[in-house]
């Protein structure tokens, strides 16, 4: 898609602004990428994979479609953070089921949205957003782990 877009580009004689533009959004990025990445680091290093397998793991059961979507909503930034994170830490501790709820709630459910969404959008709107999104990431979960388990 990049090399069609930069033929398109260099047709019309565009392809430097372009490329000058993507160097810019590049180096305005790294820094909050090398932070994810280290931050990413460490939690991996300092969270114990036995306590992960205990309340997320296979042996978890339904505890697991709970907690998953709890800390999927809790976790804040983008894919660049959050899919680091979740392959570094989550991947190999917690179940199908699991994952599947944990990130179902980190797209639906950002908790760090709701100062913004309660002002911008109201306390009715929000209340009737959540009412609905609350239990979508847990029944994600479970038919996940009922179709691939």
């Amino acid at each position: 898609m990049s090399a069609a877009l930069l033929f398109v580009a260099y047709r019309q004689g565009k392809h430097i602004d372009g490329l000058k533009a993507a160097k810019k959004m590049f180096l305005n990025v790294l820094p909050l990428l090398l932070c994810a990445f280290i931050i990413v680091g460490f939690i991996d290093l300092l969270l114990p994979k036995e306590a992960l397998q205990a309340w997320m793991g296979e042996g978890a059961g339904w505890k697991g479609l709970i907690i998953g979507p709890v800390v999927g909503a809790l976790i804040q930034g983008g894919p660049y953070a959050f899919f680091p994170l979740f392959d570094a830490v989550f991947r190999e501790s917690v179940s199908i089921g699991t994952a599947v709820a944990m990130i179902t709630a980190w797209g639906m459910i950002n908790v760090g949205h709701l100062p913004y969404e309660f002002t911008f959008l109201g306390p009715r709107f929000v209340t009737l957003k959540y009412s609905i999104y609350i239990a979508l990431p847990s029944l994600a979960g479970l038919l996940a782990a009922l179709l691939f388990d």
